[in-house]
């Protein structure tokens, strides 16, 4: 039920509460120390009126009626001597306290209470019906001369009645202003809650009406961030944060979707454009050279289509599959002998790979990333396409050389990204769809490492790290997928 409420609501009612249980304790204490507190002073006013009627008996003192507290004197058989105040012995309906010569001269005995009777003068009203504490006070003797009490000569006890008058009319000063106070501080608390929590969750409004008008097409709109620098800003932050990396990856996709659907525009239109002529004029139609051209059009639309599958399904769960321990020299030494009849004299390629480089993955999908590098090295190199492996103090590390144009060091982070081509001597016209490279860099993250360009005195020098069997072992698995065709960038 509770659930259902509002933040606001939940908060206000929970402080509310928790200010009027503490209130509530904290009013119950003092009232119960205020009361304490008068009857112990009604007990010591007690104590000494009980004192000083016990001297001034003792003494043969006259005795007044001007004590303020009720009083009994009883004498050694039990007998009420005196008694002063506003009562008489019509008063007492009670047992009388016993006198008690067992105490040493001028101790004090608390007793049990005196029950009083109901009086007929007004003065006993408010004490009839009820029982009060008597302060006793016990003399050994008893002196005749001048007193008004029974000449009797021997021990006397005199108890004084402790009135808690004092106390029940503090009580009744405090309790209406307790029994107000309280509920009103109380919902005071849950008001000033209710308030605190409002402005604490304004900016929170804030950012939800602001995420509730972004939209597919509104992904550069970002929400408030306060200045109070609490959580609600790094949330806030935060929200821009993903915001961010929402809008960057939906210009990336649609910048890939474009790039994808012009690359395979080209295929496409010459595959028609052949079809056309062909049927235009079958006469004239050298018909193996065409079906040569439409099958190489269809083979670049298959890769191309490949590839970008490749691309798209790359985190996918599908695509995991087994993993092991790949030997990438031997890697290389079987790229090697799989090219070296394709490039014959026109280059030279070179394996320096001699001791085994282990590393945990994929072997198709590593396969794949090396023969994509080597592609593209083949493709620009002048003379000599170098390929190297080595077993480094943090990894291993893959490096494919060639002696071609380079790449400029301002380009040498953007040919990893789809569709991308250099506009001097790594272009189009080299052939390639521009996703050989964006490819061979996310087949190596998904194995944990990385894939650049460094410097090289001639050509380009790309560099492919990776970490070791055990490392790799304990880290992330990466996706592996069945067989892929090859792929040229």
């Amino acid at each position: 039920m509770l659930s259902r409420l509002s933040t606001r609501l939940r908060t206000s009612l929970a402080a509310g509460l928790a200010a009027l249980l503490l209130l509530g304790g904290g009013a119950w204490w003092l009232r119960g120390h205020m009361y304490d507190a008068q009857v112990q002073a009604a007990n010591a006013e007690a104590k000494a009126q009980a004192r000083e009627l016990s001297n001034g008996f003792k003494y043969g003192q006259q005795v007044t009626d001007s004590w303020q507290l009720p009083y009994v004197v009883l004498g050694s058989d039990g007998q009420v001597l005196l008694m002063g105040g506003p009562l008489t012995t019509q008063h007492l309906t009670g047992p009388l306290p016993a006198a008690v010569p067992h105490l040493a001269p001028d101790d004090w005995q608390t007793v049990q209470r005196i029950s009083i009777g109901p009086a007929g003068t007004a003065a006993a009203n408010r004490y009839s019906g009820r029982a009060f504490t008597a302060m006793g006070s016990w003399s050994p003797l008893l002196r005749k001369d001048g007193t008004q009490v029974k000449p009797t000569v021997g021990p006397f006890t005199v108890y004084v009645l402790a009135t808690p008058f004092a106390a029940e009319a503090s009580l009744h000063s405090i309790d209406p202003v307790l029994r107000a106070g309280v509920p009103t501080a109380a919902l005071l608390v849950a008001l000033m809650a209710w308030i605190a929590t409002s402005r604490a969750l304004r900016p929170v409004d804030a950012i939800r009406a602001e995420l509730a008008e972004i939209g597919e097409h509104r992904l550069d709109r970002r929400v408030p961030v306060p200045r109070s620098g609490d959580e609600i800003t790094r949330m806030a932050r935060a929200t821009n944060a993903t915001l961010d990396r929402l809008e960057r990856s939906a210009a990336q996709q649609q910048r890939f979707v474009a790039d994808a659907s012009h690359e395979l525009r080209s295929p496409i239109a010459a595959l028609r454009t052949n079809l056309e002529v062909s049927l235009a004029h079958p006469e004239h139609t050298d018909w193996p050279a065409a079906t040569r051209e439409a099958l190489t059009s269809v083979e670049r639309l298959q890769q191309l289509t490949e590839d970008l599958l490749f691309l798209a399904r790359g985190t996918h769960p599908a695509t995991a599959g087994r993993l092991g321990t790949v030997d990438l020299s031997a890697v290389l030494r079987e790229l090697a002998d799989q090219y070296r009849p394709v490039l014959g004299a026109r280059l030279t390629l070179r394996v320096d790979a001699a001791e085994a480089v282990l590393v945990h993955g994929s072997r198709i999908r590593l396969h794949r990333l090396v023969r994509n590098l080597l592609d593209n090295a083949q493709r620009h190199a002048a003379t000599e396409v170098t390929m190297s492996a080595r077993q480094s103090a943090y990894g291993c590390v893959v490096e494919i050389r060639d002696d071609g144009p380079g790449v400029p060091p301002e380009d040498r982070e953007r040919i990893f990204e789809p569709f991308t081509r250099l506009d001097e001597a790594r272009s189009r016209d080299a052939g390639g769809s521009g996703l050989g490279l964006a490819i061979a860099a996310d087949v190596a993250t998904r194995h944990g490492g990385t894939l650049r360009v460094a410097h090289a005195p001639r050509g380009a020098r790309f560099v492919l790290e990776l970490p070791p069997v055990e490392a790799a072992g304990r880290g992330r698995s990466a996706d592996s997928g069945g067989p892929e065709p090859a792929s040229r960038t």
